[in-house]
């Protein structure tokens, strides 16, 4: 495996809040508390000291949960008893509940998380470190946690269940496994990953159930926790911050005034938060709450509360009460001993909403930890892009350029037009010189006229560029396939295709490699290319 890296800015994939965060700008400083530097972990562990929590809550409730699929294995376990020592911190990463993982960065985040952990274990001995995996299991978007795309095939569930996805029965989703044996009949190991999901979805319930066992499955050996928000008892300790969101809309003010900063200085607001932060869940559903005249109502339902009606369902069946991308993440700081999220551009992006709002809520700021981004290039496709003389960093320009540049390369022809076009532009510059000494209205005709003859002669242009791409058909193909298979549908390929494609060449392999080449203070895109399987 060869590993080189690409600069973000390069790629012309990731917006200016996050490319100024990595570069540690000025002007985005303010957003932050520290940034994510090895040098920083020191003062980050002895901020974290000043917000405890509840450690035993924490770990009981972890083992109850692991309770669901048999108990967890021995690295996870010890990872969870850890957690009640007052010198353990975890790292956290989160994700929705794909099925079969969906895309590669839900890989990618976890063994990006992972591997934070091992280093601060190496620099930091006097403390330990778990690294976590936040199932977001109340997510009700099933439109993108119900597929997954694996060899250009897009695999969509089909099931009339609505509300919290880790909710959600999941033994449904056997029919895919079936589907994906007879994809990979003759690929043992692949198969038998397969079988972990069919066990996944069959025997445990639910979907959230379903998703810890296989993520305990591929990566308990690294004591890779899971934890499921959706838990009373957690979100018991939590109520009188879902009261200070319902009541107070304080959430909504301290994260209004940080957006307007960011706005003043020509960012893009990733997140805008609500009135009230909450959705209520029940009985298959999952909808905001919203203020009325007369109290509250469950949007879209005829569920209806008055103030201290909600009060004491509140206190009661706390587990009825979902937080959304604004309180989640307080809540999981309220929660866990955290020193650092892991996470995507998108998510970071909101998450530097959020310093003063925490703040002023007092809990602890987390170290922002950009997640590495890959690009796979199998060895049968580096060998096609060695034959064309492509690089890696030539493939983030658009197709239609790297099509051109190749052909332009391979052809002795000069099909640039710049010469003609000076010409043009002399020729009718002195036919308006002339005109405005004989009579001015004359010149707009002129213009018009070489606004004709110009726009006629770029059309030559792009005549002599289509004559190359037909003589060059063979090799224009070619790049048009290499382009396809490392951005499906002009996705970045992490966005879009499955693990499995790539665990089908490599097997276990494949985890093993993407652990190596992480980097968790790299902020570059890495292209790995594969050796023959």
């Amino acid at each position: 495996m060869n590993i080189s890296t690409i600069s973000l800015e390069h790629t012309g994939r990731f917006n200016r809040l996050i490319l100024d965060y990595v570069n540690g700008e000025e002007n985005v400083k303010e957003f932050y508390s520290l940034a994510h530097a090895k040098e920083n972990y020191k003062r980050q562990i002895e901020s974290r000291k000043q917000f405890p929590i509840n450690r035993n809550l924490l770990t009981d409730s972890l083992l109850k949960q692991y309770q669901t699929i048999g108990g967890a294995k021995f690295s996870v376990l010890s990872n969870i008893e850890s957690l009640r020592k007052e010198n353990t911190y975890t790292i956290t990463t989160g994700h929705q509940l794909n099925i079969f993982t969906g895309p590669l960065y839900f890989i990618y985040k976890i063994l990006h998380t992972i591997k934070l952990t091992e280093q601060l274990r190496e620099t930091h001995p006097e403390n330990d470190f778990v690294p976590i995996y936040w199932m977001n299991s109340e997510d009700h978007d099933l439109e993108e946690v119900g597929q997954f795309n694996l060899f250009g095939k897009k695999y969509t569930w089909q099931t009339e269940q609505t509300g919290a996805t880790g909710r959600m029965k999941s033994e449904s989703l056997t029919e895919f496994c079936s589907q994906l044996d007879e994809v990979f009949s003759n690929n043992y190991e692949t198969r038998n990953m397969i079988s972990i999901f069919r066990k996944a979805y069959k025997e445990f319930g639910n979907l959230a159930t379903a998703t810890r066992y296989f993520a305990n499955e591929m990566f308990g050996q690294h004591g890779l926790v899971v934890i499921d928000s959706d838990d009373a008892s957690l979100k018991n300790s939590f109520v009188e911050f879902f009261k200070t969101d319902i009541f107070d809309s304080k959430p909504y003010k301290l994260v209004h005034e940080t957006n307007q900063r960011l706005e003043s200085a020509g960012y893009h607001v990733q997140v805008n938060p609500r009135q009230i932060n909450c959705f209520y869940l029940v009985d298959g559903i999952r909808n905001r709450i919203v203020e009325t005249e007369k109290g509250f109502r469950v949007f879209q339902t005829d569920i209806r509360f008055t103030a201290s009606e909600l009060i004491a369902e509140l206190e009661k069946n706390p587990d009825r009460f979902s937080p959304n991308v604004v309180l989640r993440p307080l809540f999981q700081e309220f929660i866990l001993p955290n020193l650092t999220y892991v996470g995507g551009a998108g998510e970071l992006a909101y998450w530097l909403q959020y310093k003063h709002y925490f703040k002023e809520m007092g809990v602890s700021f987390p170290l922002l930890s950009l997640r590495n981004h890959f690009l796979l290039i199998d060895s049968q496709t580096a060998n096609k892009m060695d034959d064309l003389n492509l690089h890696a960093e030539d493939m983030f320009h658009s197709v239609d350029d790297l099509i051109k540049g190749h052909v332009l390369e391979v052809s002795d022809a000069n099909i640039s037009l710049d010469v003609e076009l000076s010409l043009l532009a002399q020729l009718y510059s002195g036919l308006k010189i002339k005109a405005t000494d004989i009579d001015g209205s004359l010149v707009a005709s002129i213009e018009a006229e070489q606004a004709r003859v110009q726009k006629a002669i770029e059309q030559w242009g792009s005549r002599f560029s289509r004559s190359l791409k037909k003589n060059n058909e063979v090799s224009v193909n070619r790049i048009d396939k290499i382009y396809r298979k490392l951005f499906p549908n002009g996705y970045l390929q992490e966005r879009h295709d499955n693990f499995l494609e790539f665990y089908a060449k490599y097997g276990q392999q494949f985890f093993r490699d993407i652990h190596s080449a992480t980097e968790p203070f790299a902020t570059e895109l890495r292209t790995l290319r594969f050796r023959k399987s």
